[in-house]
């Protein structure tokens, strides 16, 4: 994504990220804003046919606040005219300015669809392997956006699935046709472990089973049941380890 695409637009990127921190959160939130467009205009538009302007000012409201934490600050302020006239119940702007406000809109729409074409494709791939889809599904919904993730059930699968668009694995050990181990044996023939960072998931926390999955150079173990901060906490060491390669 090229950030240039919003400056030039007059877009205050710099000023919005004093708000959210960083450019992840950032994009995200723009997405569900950029996703949300179609729906707002359509619902001001029928809150303008049924003269509902009470609704139409709340809308119109919303629209401009979420507008002005993510930088649109002058489209911000042609939402706070509707905003206004809503409040004002003054139906006679609204209908005389609202082809005006479908183009800003429709500006927007088009700026942001430049903005995120690609975007699907810049996530990193997490190949999550599990024989269980309760928690195949639990991973992928805490993981965030930032990732996109390719499910495998067993060890074959998961072998079928490894290539180099994979960004870290996420790997059970007890899984039918083939297990976690001889996923483990796999990459460590193909000497994978220095550029794919595997993170094991396991019910079974026996002594044994621990010792024996860090004989490999793994970088951690996830003990089952785990919580969605465990998971962050191994996002973060993944991170650290192409930090540190």
């Amino acid at each position: 994504m090229n950030i240039d695409i919003l400056k030039n637009y007059g877009v205050k990127v710099d000023e919005s990220l004093e708000f959210w921190g960083d450019m992840n959160s950032y994009n995200e939130n723009l997405k569900e804003f950029y996703e949300s467009l179609d729906e707002k205009i359509k619902n001001l538009e029928y809150f303008k046919d049924t003269n509902d302007f009470e609704n139409y000012g709340i809308l119109a409201h919303s629209t401009k606040s979420e507008a002005k934490y993510l930088g649109f600050m002058d489209d911000a302020e042609e939402f706070l005219k509707h905003e206004m006239a809503g409040k004002e119940n003054n139906g006679e702007f609204i209908q005389n300015n609202f082809a005006n406000l479908k183009k800003t809109f429709d500006k927007i729409k088009e700026l942001l669809s430049k903005y995120f074409e690609g975007y699907q494709e810049n996530k990193k791939t997490l190949l999550i392997a599990d024989d269980s889809n309760i928690m195949l599904n639990f991973i992928e919904k805490n993981i965030g956006n930032e990732y996109e993730v390719v499910k495998a059930s067993n060890g074959k699968e998961a072998i079928e699935k490894l290539n180099d668009n994979i960004y870290a694995v996420m790997l059970d050990l007890n899984m039918p046709s083939m297990n976690g181990f001889e996923v483990l044996d796999y990459m460590k023939e193909k000497e994978l472990f220095d550029k794919i960072p595997v993170v094991i998931i396991t019910g079974d926390d026996t002594e044994e089973t621990i010792k024996k999955a860090f004989t490999y150079p793994i970088l951690d173990v996830l003990n089952k049941p785990f919580k969605e901060e465990n998971i962050k906490r191994i996002l973060v060491s993944i991170n650290s380890f192409y930090e540190k390669n």
